[in-house]
């Protein structure tokens, strides 16, 4: 799925339906952001900027990349369900790694 399809996958959920694969405490404290903010960020996509797809023992799972500025973002690791789009992590990315994501070919330098 590229970056369109998966944005229109995502508007047709609300946040009754997005749950949590781990402790919720744990994942939010790693952030340091409210379960609130979580679900409207992923349903709305307003810094989705990077989809990529992986196949896990007959599971796909989706990592969201949400990237804010050239130093600040989110990797977020999501699956759906039948009726339910299931957070199984969350990951805080920093300077560095958005370095290294910029080597790999991820064009981040026009972010503000």
């Amino acid at each position: 799925m590229n970056l369109d399809e998966i944005r229109t996958k995502l508007k047709t959920y609300k946040k009754e339906n997005i749950e949590f694969g781990k402790s919720l405490d744990i994942l939010l404290s790693r952030i340091k952001e409210s379960k609130a903010n979580v679900e409207e960020e992923i349903l709305n996509c307003n810094n989705l900027y990077f989809v990529e797809k992986q196949v896990r023992d007959r599971e796909v799972r989706y990592s969201l990349f949400f990237i804010y500025n050239s130093k600040k973002g989110r990797e977020y690791i999501i699956t759906f369900r039948l009726d339910k789009i299931r957070i199984i992590t969350i990951f805080p990315l920093g300077r560095k790694t958005l370095r290294k994501y910029r080597k790999k070919g991820l064009n981040i330098k026009n972010i503000k």
